[in-house]
């Protein structure tokens, strides 16, 4: 598609070391605009080995280019990355991610229509197609997380719900998305501090304080990004404790931040109460259902409990028919031996069977 002469050019800045995921993102950015420039680029901090870096693929457009080979550390990776960026535009991008079609001209149209916003941030959703960011809140005791927490809920939450659609400016966005004016950035960067994590937070704070500027979740703005698939599960206790006290000064001292917070915690809130409300009322159904379908066993049982009852009832009437049988014949057994002991022929053998007898007891003596 051929340039768009009046638009910025962009600067992919990706750390990476993994081949497979970098091609994978790399073959999304070609959608991502409508009308590239000739000036777009993807600038990587190459981290992996040179045997993976040979299975890099060249997808053209926008040109590729290994900037440099440093040891995995974001803030200072990234800062590298920016110094030798040419576009207008700087996009902070994971190599888990896939961009949708379309989403960084999005992003670039809100930094263009609103000088007030620093920086925007994106919907994303895992590959399963269940919700994995929507813009970052900050605890009571100031540490930040992921807004609606999907990584707890994202089963419960509807990533096309209008609370996830609604965009607007937030307290800080990940870290995975982010697109900035590169003169912006220049005049923030990343603190190197951050071993692990909170880097990009503290670069939201440094927007809101510094810059006097607004990060800005943008629903529109969308890709598949399976958390933490890059960095891992790691976390960092003093990046972490690092985050709170920023967080805590800052909003001290910016009230747009705190209106920033309250507007988005409130929504939350509210839908956390419709999601409790629908969750009690799924588990009063489920309760019934099983209810209904113990009663339905029970029903079964009684049943298979009556047939087994009939059954043994009957076999029960033919053993006793069977019995009365044999009492019978056994009477009648009885009544013929009686009659046979009272015979006249009986009696007068009994001298035979007594001599019998004898020559019996004679011969086993003998």
């Amino acid at each position: 598609m051929a340039p768009d002469p009046l638009g910025p050019t962009i600067s992919y800045l990706v750390v990476s070391k993994n081949p497979a995921l970098l091609n994978r993102l790399l073959s999304s950015l070609s959608c991502a605009r409508a009308f590239p420039q000739a000036g777009d680029e993807v600038l990587c901090s190459w981290n992996g080995s040179s045997s993976d870096e040979d299975l890099l693929v060249d997808h053209g457009s926008p040109g590729f280019r290994i900037a440099c080979r440093s040891p995995y550390h974001f803030a200072s990776n990234m800062n590298a990355l920016a110094e030798q960026a040419t576009g207008e535009f700087l996009v902070f991008i994971n190599d888990d991610l896939v961009l949708d079609p379309g989403s960084i001209d999005r992003a670039v149209q809100v930094l263009l229509s609103r000088p007030e916003v620093g920086m925007v941030g994106g919907r994303l959703r895992s590959s399963t197609g269940l919700l994995t960011h929507a813009g970052l809140l900050f605890s009571n005791d100031h540490l930040p997380y992921n807004r609606f927490r999907p990584e707890q809920l994202g089963a419960l939450i509807d990533p096309e719900a209008l609370e996830v659609q609604e965009s607007g400016p937030m307290p800080a966005v990940t870290g995975a998305l982010m697109v900035m004016r590169r003169s912006d950035f220049l005049m923030v960067r990343f603190r190197e501090t951050f071993q692990v994590c909170g880097e990009d937070i503290a670069l939201c704070l440094d927007f809101w304080a510094s810059l006097e500027k607004t990060p800005y979740y943008s629903a529109d703005v969308t890709a598949v990004h399976d958390e933490k698939s890059t960095r891992g599960n790691t976390l960092d206790l003093y990046d972490i404790r690092q985050v709170g006290i920023l967080v805590e000064q800052v909003m001290r001292n910016s009230p747009r931040l705190r209106a920033s917070f309250t507007y988005w915690a409130v929504q939350e809130a509210d839908l956390m109460w419709r999601l409790a409300i629908r969750q009690r009322e799924r588990s009063v159904e489920m309760k019934a259902e099983m209810e209904a379908e113990h009663n339905l066993q029970l029903e079964t049982e009684r049943h298979r409990f009556a047939d087994q009852r009939e059954r043994l009832n009957w076999d029960l009437s033919v053993v006793r028919e069977e019995l009365r049988g044999v009492q019978d014949q056994l009477e009648q057994s009885h009544q013929a031996i009686d009659d046979l002991l009272n015979s006249r022929s009986w009696k007068l053998t009994a001298t035979y069977r007594q001599f019998g007898q004898f020559l019996e007891r004679f011969r086993r003596s003998s």
